[in-house]
């Protein structure tokens, strides 16, 4: 593959500088605005090419150390000061919102990240070695076949999950077990008041491990995994020890989240988006909360409403919430297991305050077009993806204005963050 030197203006929506060559748009991970690099084209058409980078020659005053080898599998941001991340994150969701909705859209706040490393709540890990001698590892970023090999970890999740992981490891290789029988290690992490489980995907059910009773974890589960698919699905438990859950500490609320649940990725600013929600919620007879994951953001709005209907896809998380609502006193609220495009009429009818915390894909055609039927006074919608986000605010426009934004860098050192829009019928 051919290697090429250009200078590089800008950072791109995904998160990607762009530069020009030849009269061809070059994006590449990796680079700061005004930099010059050494780059090398891993995929090319007509009009654009995808590059990695192989040497900074002209470096930008932002630039800073990269903490780990591996950063742009995992965090491709590292390299940027921290305060210009915030910066150039902001600019991006204004852009992004322009362009889906073509109105100018101005966030109110931006929350930073009090801490930049070790802030995660899950990790999941790979392998790659010979029997006995595996290490963790990460696909590189375009290129599934190459890893990187992580001998500490990731330092986006804490020391102490780390270490636990080592652990595990430790007792892998003693049993000389191959990557032809392992998927990957998931390890889940409540940072308040501290907890830790894990799961190790396997793509056999015949292999018998010891008493995983691992210094630094409160369960381990032992999961079969169908080979034939690349996700760690589980498609059945062989074994558990401990818990296979955790508990969170939010806003004086209790939540729990089994291994297998959704939870967001950063305590400390969910914290703040959930001030946020509530601070744009009201006193109300009906508050429902699609997407709505173990249930957090409808329990944590329970004393403003008479009634919170919560809809959640995952049995999992379901069960979770059932858990949490009574854990949190919350006798008023009540969820339902479906896609939120096939959930009940009568869950729609009457809602005076409408939360939406959808995936990346953003919302079904058919839950906008309920919503545009039933008009709740104000919608309240937070996103992990400004470009549905915007594309699905577009609709909204059309008969309500937006009274809040606000964005939250849940993903520091990454190119994601986080972004509320709260809307409002004139």
């Amino acid at each position: 593959m051919r290697e090429i030197t250009l200078e590089f203006k800008k950072i791109v929506g995904e998160g990607k500088a762009l530069g020009r060559s030849e009269g061809k748009v070059v994006f590449c991970y990796g680079v700061l605005p005004d930099e010059t690099a050494r780059v090398r084209i891993t995929f090319e058409k007509k009009n654009f090419a995808e590059a990695e980078l192989l040497e900074i020659i002209t470096p930008s005053p932002k630039r800073v150390a990269p903490k780990e080898d591996h950063y742009l599998s995992c965090s491709p941001w590292q390299v940027m000061e921290y305060g210009f991340q915030c910066e150039t994150k902001k600019e991006l969701i204004e852009d992004l919102l322009y362009q889906t909705t073509k109105e100018t859209i101005r966030l109110d706040k931006f929350y930073g990240a009090q801490k930049t490393f070790g802030y995660r709540t899950k990790i999941e890990y790979s392998f790659t070695g010979e029997p006995g001698a595996l290490s963790f590892a990460f696909h590189k970023r375009g290129n599934y076949r190459e890893k990187y090999l992580l001998p500490d970890g990731c330092a986006l999740i804490s020391p102490e999950t780390n270490a636990a992981a080592k652990k595990v490891l430790e007792i892998i290789n003693g049993l000389k077990l191959s990557t032809a029988d392992l998927k990957t290690l998931i390890v889940r992490e409540a940072k308040k008041p501290g907890s830790r489980v894990a799961a190790l995907f396997m793509k056999r059910q015949d292999i018998e491990l010891p008493e995983m009773l691992v210094e630094g974890l409160n369960g381990f589960l032992a999961i079969y995994s169908n080979p034939i698919s690349s996700v760690s699905q589980v498609d059945g438990i062989i074994k558990a020890w401990g818990d296979d859950f955790v508990t969170e500490e939010l806003l004086g609320g209790k939540f729990s989240y089994g291994f297998d649940c959704f939870f967001q990725n950063n305590t400390e600013l969910f914290e703040e988006a959930l001030k946020e929600i509530r601070a744009a919620s009201f006193k109300c007879g009906k508050l429902v909360d699609l997407y709505s994951g173990v249930g957090v953001i409808g329990l944590t709005l329970r004393d403003l409403a008479d009634k919170v209907y919560a809809v959640e896809s995952s049995e999992s998380s379901v069960k979770y919430a059932a858990v949490n609502a009574q854990a949190n006193g919350a006798d008023n609220f009540q969820i339902a297991c479906s896609l939120s495009e096939k959930a009940g009429e009568g869950i729609f009818d009457g809602t005076d305050i409408l939360v939406l915390d959808p995936p990346r894909a953003g919302l079904h055609t058919k839950v906008i077009k309920r919503i545009m039927q039933i008009l709740p006074k104000r919608i309240i919608y937070l996103s992990c993806n400004p470009i549905t986000q915007g594309r699905d605010a577009a609709y909204f426009m059309e008969k309500y204005k937006i009274i809040r934004s606000a964005g939250f860098d849940f993903y520091p050192n990454t190119p994601h963050s986080e972004t509320l829009l709260v809307f409002e019928r004139p």
